[in-house]
Formats: C-alpha cells, sequence, structure tokens
C-alpha cells in the first residue's frame, strides 16, 4: 500500500458518495485494514440510539452523527473510555454532509465538507503506517502533485520502453523538469494563466499521438526568443514566452504519448502549482524515480529545523546580529547588503537542493528586513535585483534526477521570494527569460574536483560556506564502488582508511577546500556521530590537523535526524564545522538548544584542550586486565537452550558435569538462558566418552576444518573447546560490548565461577570489587561515550579504548574500601529488586521512581568516587570529561 494507491482509493470511494455506515469500512480498506479486521468491525453492535460505532484498535473510533452534530460527536468520542484505552489515533464522525476528524496523538483537527475529503486524504496517512511532518500535512499539494507526477512518469516509460536505460535517464529526468517548471509557471503568472494545461487538452487529449511534436514545439519555442523563431512555429507554441536559463536550452528531447499519459499530464495540472514549497517539493519528486518509495512520497525530507541547526551557527546568526547591531546605521546597513552578494552556498551532496533552498530563503528575508530598515532611515528606493543571486549557490549531486530537480527548486523558490519581494516593495525581477544557474553538477562529490564546481575567489570580500547532509555508510554498508571511491580520495593520505565511514571522505575534501582557499572559508557537515567516537578521531581528525591549517570551529553534540516515514531508520548524529585555524576566535557548540563557547573544540566534539585518545593495549596503575569473553569459533553446537541442555542430562546425566551456564551482552542484561560445554583439556577424553557431547563436539569438527581461516583450522585439533578459555576462579566482572545509551549508566556485573562469559561481552576475572564501582559510574560513562563509537544509538564497549586509556588514580587502601563498599550496595540494592532483569531496573523511564534504593545505591557511589578525583562531585558531564582528559595526558605522559 503506498500514498498513490491510497489517494486513488479515496477518490474512487468519493466519486461512489458512499455515505452510509458502509464508508467508515470501505475508508479503513482504502488505508490498508486488513480484511479479517473489517470483517471483525462489521459485526460489532449497534448502540441504544441504533448507530453503529466503529472502534478499530489503536487506530480509528468511528460514530455518525445527526445533521449539524459532528461537533458533539467528535467530543463525545474524545471522552469516551474506550478511546483512551484502546489507545486510538483518530476519532472520526460525519453526518454525509460535513466531515471531522482529531488526531489524538496530535491533537490536530480537520473539518471539512464530506465531498473535500480527498484533498485532506494525507492527514489520515499514519493509519498505513506512514507518519508525515507537519509542514507536509498543512500543504497537501505537495503529495497530490507528487503522486500525480509518478503515474504520469510510469506512464511515460510505459510508452517508451527505450527510455527506462542509463541512455536517456538524463533526457527523462530533464523532460520531467520542464514539465514541472510549465505547471508551476502556468499556476503563478510566469506563463500566461492555463497555457499548458489548455494547449495540451485542446491538442492532444483527443488525438495523443500529437502530444510529442506539441511540446517538442513548445520547448522550442520556450529555448528562443520571439525574434530567433522561424516561420515554422506554429501559433500554439509561439503564445508561449522565452524562458532559457538552461531549462529548455537546446534542441527539445520528448517521448511519445498515448491517451493515458496525456491523461495523466492533464489530471496533475489540474493541481494549484503555486503552493508548492520547493524545500519539501524537491525531496518528494526524487522518489518519483524510485519507485521502492512510492509507499512514502514526502517522507524523506530533511526538515527545516535540522538544516537550520547547520546555516544559523555557520553564518545566518552573526548575519542577523549584524543586521541587529547597525540597526541605526545606513553606513553598516548598505554593507550588510554588499555583504549578501558576497555569501557563497556549497552543498557538496546537495540532492534535491534542500540546504541550498533554505539558504537562499533566509539570506532572501534577511535581505529584505534590511531594505525595509533602509527605506525607514534613508529613504532607500528598493533596486529591481536582488542582492542574492542564484548564481552563488553551488551543488554536486551524483544521482541525475535529483540534480535537476535542486535547479528546478531554486528556481520556484527565487520565484516564491520575489513574490514576497513585490509584495513588500511593489517590485519583482521579471521572471522571464530564466537567469542561467549552471552551477549544480551531477556527479560523484569524491571524484569532482570541488575547485571546478565551486572556484576559489580572490575576492577578499567574499565568504564561502560548504554545508550538507553526505551519505554517512559505515564501513560494513560501503559498496564496491564506494570503497573504490575512498581509496581513491584518501589512499596516500590518512593510513587505516579503509576503517572509515564514507562520509569521512566529504570531510577530507571540505579540509582540502579550506586549505587552498584565499579568504573566508567555513565547512559544516551533518554526520553520524561515529565521526567524532572512537577510532575516527584517532584517524581521520588527528592526521586532518596535521595536513591541513584547521581546525574545529563549531558544532552540535549527538541530536537524533530523523524524517516520519514508515520504517524510520533514524540515526544519530553530529554537525561538524570546520574552518581554517583562527577565523573564528570563539567557538561555540551547541546541545539541546544551548550553546556554549570556547577557545577551542575538541574532535569528540567538547570544549578545552584537544587532547586524543588512542588505543591502549594495556591498561595502567596497576589496573586489572579486562578481556574479550569467550568465543566459540564455529562451535555453535558447544552452546545449548535450557531446554537442550534439560534433554542432554535427562537422557546422559553424566554430562551435567561438562556444560555451564554461558552469559554475554543478552543473557546479562535480559535475564535470557544459555548453556555451553565446557571441556577442559584434561577432560576431554571423558567428556568425549558421552554420546551427545562426542556428536556436537564431531561438528565443531567439521567447521572448523572446512574453514579458509588458517587459525580457525588450528583448532580443529581441539574441537572441543572455545578458542579462549578464560574463567573466574572466584567471581567476574561482567561488561556487555553493546548496550543502550538511553540508560543512565553502563550494565554491568559479578558473576560467579560456575558462569562462563561469552565473546558478546567482556571479562574482568577475579578482579577486586572496586573495579565494579568505577566502572557503574556516571564519570566512567562520560569517559564512554567521549572516546568510544557508538553501534546506532547504543554504546559500543572497548577494552582498549574505553577501560585501557581510562585513568584511575591512585588508590589508598581507604579508597578501595569504600569503593567496595559502595559495590556492594548496588548488588545489594539489585538483590532488593531480585524478580526484575537489568533491562527493567536501568530503564530510565523508571529507574529513579520504581527502584529507589537502587538508584540512591549509585548517587552514592558517585559522590565517594568522584570525590576520590575531584574534592567534589562534578557538576556536568562537560566537567567529568575536561577532568578525564587532562588526566588521560598526564597518564600517557609517564608511560
Amino acid at each position: 500500500m503506498n500514498v498513490i494507491e491510497i489517494e486513488e482509493r479515496i477518490d474512487e470511494l468519493l466519486a461512489r458518495r458512499i455515505k452510509t455506515a458502509d464508508f467508515i469500512f470501505e475508508f479503513i480498506e482504502a488505508y490498508g485494514a486488513p480484511k479479517s479486521v473489517i470483517k471483525q468491525l462489521r459485526g460489532g453492535q449497534q448502540d441504544a440510539f441504533g448507530q453503529a460505532p466503529v472502534l478499530w484498535k489503536r487506530n480509528v473510533h468511528f460514530k455518525i452523527a445527526s445533521e449539524g452534530q459532528v461537533g458533539r460527536v467528535l467530543t463525545e468520542l474524545a471522552s469516551n473510555k474506550e478511546t483512551n484505552k484502546q489507545k486510538v489515533r483518530y476519532i472520526i464522525s460525519t453526518d454525509g454532509n460535513d466531515f471531522g476528524a482529531r488526531d489524538m496523538k496530535s491533537g490536530e483537527m480537520l473539518n471539512c465538507l464530506f465531498d473535500e475529503l480527498g484533498v485532506h486524504f494525507g492527514f489520515f496517512l499514519p493509519l498505513a503506517g506512514i507518519e508525515r511532518y507537519k509542514i507536509a500535512d498543512e500543504n497537501p499539494v505537495d503529495i497530490k502533485a507528487t503522486g500525480r507526477l509518478a503515474k504520469f512518469y510510469d506512464s511515460i516509460l510505459q510508452d517508451n520502453p527505450t527510455w527506462n536505460g542509463d541512455e536517456k535517464r538524463h533526457a527523462l529526468n530533464h523532460f520531467i523538469t520542464q514539465v514541472v517548471f510549465c505547471l508551476f509557471g502556468e499556476d503563478t503568472g510566469i506563463l500566461t494563466a492555463g497555457l499548458f494545461s489548455e494547449t495540451i487538452a485542446t491538442y492532444c487529449e483527443t488525438d495523443s499521438t500529437q502530444a510529442q511534436k506539441v511540446l517538442t514545439d513548445v520547448f522550442t519555442a520556450m529555448s528562443l526568443s520571439e525574434a530567433a523563431r522561424g516561420d515554422d512555429c506554429p501559433t500554439y507554441a509561439r503564445k508561449f514566452p522565452h524562458v532559457n536559463g538552461g531549462l529548455f536550452k537546446g534542441a527539445p528531447d520528448v517521448p511519445r504519448f498515448t491517451k493515458g499519459s496525456v491523461r495523466y499530464l492533464i489530471d496533475a495540472a489540474q493541481l494549484n502549482w503555486r503552493d508548492i514549497n520547493p524545500d519539501i517539493f524537491g525531496s518528494m519528486i526524487q522518489s518519483i524515480v524510485n519507485t521502492d518509495q512510492r509507499g512514502e512520497l514526502g517522507m524523506h525530507y530533511t526538515s527545516v529545523p535540522n538544516i537550520l541547526k547547520v546555516l544559523d551557527p555557520l553564518f545566518l546568526d552573526d548575519l542577523r546580529q549584524q543586521v541587529n547591531a547597525n540597526w541605526n546605521n545606513k553606513k553598516g546597513l548598505h554593507g550588510i547588503m554588499r555583504r549578501l552578494s558576497k555569501i557563497r552556498v556549497f552543498d557538496p551532496a546537495c540532492g534535491s537542493g534542500n540546504f541550498l533552498v533554505i539558504a537562499y530563503r533566509e539570506l532572501r528575508a534577511i535581505e529584505i528586513k534590511v531594505i525595509n530598515r533602509l527605506a525607514e532611515v534613508d529613504g532607500y528606493a528598493p533596486p529591481l535585483w536582488s542582492h542574492v543571486e542564484l548564481t552563488n549557490f553551488y551543488g554536486i549531486e551524483y544521482a541525475d534526477f535529483a540534480a535537476e530537480t535542486a535547479k528546478l527548486s531554486l528556481w520556484i523558490a527565487e520565484y516564491q521570494m520575489n513574490s514576497r519581494y513585490e509584495d513588500a516593495f511593489g517590485k519583482r525581477t521579471p521572471a522571464l527569460p530564466l537567469k542561467e544557474t549552471g552551477n549544480v553538477v551531477c556527479g560523484n562529490a569524491l571524484r569532482v574536483a570541488w575547485e571546478s564546481v565551486c572556484p576559489h575567489n580572490n575576492n577578499p570580500e567574499v565568504e564561502t560556506y560548504i554545508v550538507g547532509n553526505p551519505p554517512y555508510l559505515g564501513r560494513q554498508m560501503q559498496t564496491k564502488e564506494q570503497k573504490d571511491d575512498k581509496e581513491e580520495l584518501l589512499s596516500g593520505i590518512i593510513e587505516n582508511y579503509k576503517s572509515l565511514d564514507y562520509v569521512a571522505g566529504w570531510f577530507v575534501l571540505g579540509a582540502k577546500y579550506i586549505g587552498r582557499s584565499l579568504h573566508k572559508t567555513l565547512c559544516s557537515l551533518v554526520a553520524t556521530n561515529s565521526i567524532v567516537q572512537g577510532q575516527h578521531v584517532a584517524i581521520l581528525w588527528k592526521q586532518l590537523f596535521d595536513l591541513f591549517p584547521i581546525e574545529i570551529s563549531g558544532g552540535h553534540t549527538s541530536f537524533l535526524w530523523k524524517n516520519n516515514a514508515k520504517d524510520n531508520a533514524a540515526v544519530m548524529v553530529v554537525i561538524v564545522e570546520v574552518s581554517k585555524k583562527g577565523v573564528k576566535p570563539v567557538k561555540k557548540i551547541f546541545s539541546d538548544e544551548v550553546s556554549v563557547s570556547s577557545k577551542n573544540i575538541t574532535p569528540y566534539l567538547t570544549v578545552g584542550q584537544t587532547i586524543i585518545v588512542e588505543p591502549l593495549p594495556h591498561g595502567h596503575r596497576g589496573k586489572p586486565v579486562m578481556n574479550f569473553g569467550n568465543m566459540a569459533l564455529n562451535g555453535g553446537s558447544l552452546i545449548l537452550s535450557a531446554e537442550e541442555r534439560e534433554e542432554t542430562i535427562k537422557r546422559e546425566p553424566s554430562a551435567d558435569r561438562f556444560i555451564k551456564k554461558l552469559m554475554g551482552s543478552e543473557e546479562f542484561i535480559r535475564g535470557l538462558e544459555r548453556f555451553c560445554l565446557w571441556i577442559k583439556e584434561s577432560d576431554a577424553v571423558e567428556a568425549l566418552k558421552i554420546e551427545t557431547i562426542r556428536k556436537r563436539v564431531a561438528e565443531v569438527e567439521r567447521l572448523r576444518r572446512a574453514s579458509s581461516d588458517k587459525a580457525t583450522r588450528q583448532f580443529a585439533d581441539v574441537p572441543y573447546r572455545f578458542r579462549e578459555q578464560r574463567e573466574a576462579t572466584v567471581e567476574a566482572v561482567i561488561i556487555p560490548r553493546v548496550s543502550s545509551d538511553r540508560r543512565r549508566f553502563i550494565p554491568c556485573g559479578l558473576v560467579d565461577s560456575s558462569i562462563i562469559i561469552s565473546d558478546s561481552a567482556f571479562g574482568m576475572f577475579d578482579a577486586p570489587r572496586w573495579n565494579f564501582a568505577i566502572l557503574s559510574s556516571l564519570l566512567h560513562v562520560a569517559w564512554i561515550k567521549g572516546v568510544c563509537g557508538k553501534l546506532k544509538g547504543d554504546y559500543r564497549y572497548s577494552n582498549t579504548l574505553g577501560w585501557n586509556t581510562f585513568p584511575v588514580p591512585t588508590l589508598s587502601d581507604e579508597d578501595k574500601e569504600a569503593l567496595t563498599k559502595t559495590a556492594e550496595g548496588i548488588l545489594l540494592a539489585r538483590d532488593t529488586y531480585f524478580d526484575k532483569t537489568i533491562a527493567e531496573l536501568y530503564d530510565p523511564d523508571h529507574m529513579q521512581r520504581d527502584f529507589p534504593e537502587l538508584w540512591e545505591a549509585h548517587q552514592r557511589n558517585d559522590e565517594v568516587l568522584e570525590t576520590i578525583y575531584n574534592g567534589r562531585p562534578f557538576k556536568n558531564d562537560t566537567e567529568r570529561l575536561e577532568h578525564l582528559f587532562a588526566r588521560y595526558s598526564a597518564m600517557v605522559g609517564k608511560k
């Protein structure tokens, strides 16, 4: 079920004018309700008034209203206890004339005539599992326009099979953008109202074979001035103005049409394209060529607030502050106008142009504000032409259609801002002919020379801002082509580059571009937070600082970057701003809308001296060794479920002594049970006499001998054992390798010698309990968050980077005794809630309220530990990290 199909079903339903009780069943079916659910709902009981409320759990509570009573029924449904109990998303009512609904999640209301429901079909898309941004809800024409274009696009491909390959891809993409421009143009006054759609309807609707010629004639005419048009230019084409600007330049390439494709084009033209939002429409229109995204039209949208998190601190905030500071200064305001004309914005992964469009729109808004003020204080006459020109916006985009769409989105944005300018000053730049931009290039940004797209400028007043949201792609997700891109770019520059995320290439090229720039150039990019964590800091940033005269001049710490698409793959991201050294004496780092100023920002996006933490093979100051747990090594047959253990012991009781509980991250956190065969060399002969064990061990031997890895084959000689055999004499600390970063503390625990720790966790075997106190602290969490990488949004613990580097001061016997007590306090508090799993105990939504003894035990632990480190508890994580980095620097300096 996708957006296009939903729209078609709703339109068909309304066309049949079904306004009886059957309406709601066909309505929810249009949004993908299963037939079994509909059958069940149809069997519902009528109420005392002979009406039949319909309650679809978690989705809809519907009731027919008497004439004029839709509002009253909605109020009744909103307060109905079943609405809340069943967590209903929508309450809906209609009297056959009026229609009303409320989204119980967002609180938004919909009130319209029943026959107008099709216009608002997008309001109910969450019923189909498609969440939407509010901006899209407010402008349904974006979704409807894209849906109708998608039908048109599919029809063109069906009529022209040869256009469905690489050879004609650019021609098709460019043709679609030309069509969109015409649809937008006739609804906004760029073209005569209705000119394009009326031409198609008049000359092509009854004879679709004429469409190819008609559009060829029209597009040819739009590429030429009236004087340059020959006598063979038909009368209908002469009505179209000269557009050019690159959009209609050269001989047009138009596909053939059938009756269906003509009909789809006419349907698309019936919408009012004046209200298109260029900042969202660009993303939506891309989905036309990606049929697998059709179910999420409009959902792959980078929200304006997220884009402004990049643009505002980079240059827009500074411009706005300059306006405020010069509000009564005519010379200063004129200087701002000159500055606006010198600002260049370059997105080397521009997609459909969202960052460029928003930057253009915001700069034009500042310009309008300044001109308004100049008119007040200086009698300034607003100029006809804007100081903010599209020629100052540059982009590189890999996908051809997205590059074409970016150009179109910028043209649309320019027209709409010119309309705002006209509203403010009564003047507007002539819409036609379009001005040539030519600054969005289709290509691979890691292969194209950035200077060839956005050349360096010798004018000292020119400011260049590199922005964008490049593809992230960790090492395991990269295609061969992308790995080749990295090799071509990074080999010989960055050691160990193969471990880097794909987005690292943009930071390298950004640093190189800045290094060669003569004047003010800054680069601010969105990336997954791994770019400022773990190995990326040592591999990427350390070498970039050595290679180029750059520094991190701003940034935003981790936040969720997502769209509201179905199956949303939201990621934790950071924003990293880079400039030449000294360009920004005072740097700002943002976190949760709060900014901190500093003279220096580290590559961990912390303030203070730049200290890069590198993995250490061993710990310092006599800290216990932390090792990986035990790896089965092709030894799946060495691992047993609880049921398999029970069956084995029931069949052969003597096997019990060779079976131990196996605990990894999931088993420890979730309370799951697994077991393993644990056979030492001295017991191997006896163990292999047991048939069940012998069969399992034989399978392990077979797999190990068949391995392509030499080390694995060597272990085929001891198939009865794990690769390692690490176990505690008394007890061990278990530390999960991956755990949720929602938890305030990293979950770790103590296990006795009867439990084997698997390789999904680390173990500290027979370590003093005061180490457990350190591992369970906020101080240690701050370090792990700062220097270790993350897996999606989870802590990714590392023994060499997280534990071995963690600075532990020299502890007195009294310190160790105090920490041992707080560690045991945590363990005793957990025992108080013995029936709860670690996952339940450390759920951040419940820990403090539901498990107060555990919460208080952790507070005591943190107070004792931080007093040992600092003489008092730290105020926040920023203070903790500053202290720890200073200790780390002293620690590695003494090794």
